[in-house]
Parts: structure tokens; sequence; C-alpha cells
């Protein structure tokens, strides 16, 4: 990992501990998604029948079962040719279009920056090594460093 991206990482880590808890995100919905779906504390009945052991497992099953009805696309820190992936999405995106991407701060770092940059994602949520992107244009533009 570049020593650029670990600084800004540690600079963050305070706020990223205090959004966590939902403290500073105004929008209910957001809300709502950092709370009950992103780092939700209590156990669900399913974590041990599908073998969930790690938190990042636990957190993605639960992105899964929260837009189970929603389109939602996942690229793990592995998968090849992302940035185009991602532009073939969100080209066509909707407001029930959601992107997950794991690996943003080492292998997909730069399409990142990029999506940040772009206007068609709206609300995204940088959870320092996932992300959610969100399509809404009903929304304002906004990062959640969580």
């Amino acid at each position: 990992m570049k020593i650029q991206r670990r600084l800004y990482l540690l600079r963050t880590y305070v706020a990223r501990r205090i959004h966590r808890h939902g403290f500073g995100v105004q929008s209910p919905w957001a809300y709502e998604l950092v709370r009950d779906v992103l780092y939700e504390p209590r156990a669900y009945y399913a974590y041990d029948d599908l073998h969930l052991t790690t938190d990042s497992d636990r957190q993605l099953w639960r992105l899964r079962n929260h837009f189970r009805h929603e389109q939602l696309h996942y690229f793990g820190p592995a998968d090849a040719e992302v940035f185009s992936k991602y532009n073939d999405i969100a080209s066509v995106a909707d407001a029930h279009t959601y992107v997950i991407i794991d690996g943003i701060s080492t292998t997909h770092y730069a399409l990142w920056q990029t999506i940040l940059k772009d206007s068609r994602a709206t609300v995204t949520f940088d959870m320092g090594h996932r992300a959610l992107i969100t399509f809404d244009n009903k929304r304002i533009k906004q990062n959640y460093i969580l």
C-alpha cells in the first residue's frame, strides 16, 4: 500500500470510528444503512448456517440481503477490468443500482479516486477496504467516510 494511502487512513481513523456509529450522518436513509446494515453489531441467525466467520463476509451478506430486490453488482479485489465494467454499469444505472467494490485501498485505489469525481455516482460510502456506490440522482452527491 502506498505511503500516502496509509497516512490518509491514519488521519481519517477518528472520523471513521465516529461515523461508523452514525454520528455525523445527516440523511435518514444513509443513517439507517450505516447503523442497521453496514455496521450492525448484533448477530444474524444465518451467520452460523452460512459459515460466515469474518466481519467482512458478514457485512457483504447483510448488504446482499438488504439490497436483494435491487441491482447489486460486486467487484472483488482480484477482478480484472473493473474500470470498464463500472463504466458499463454506471452508464445505464438508475436509483435501484448499487455497486460494491472491494480493495479500494489497494488494487482498486485509482478506480476509487475516479469514482469519487464521477458525477453519476451520487452517494458513496468509503469503508476503508470496501466501497458502496449509489446512483440515485435525486440525492445530493456526498461521500461518507466510515
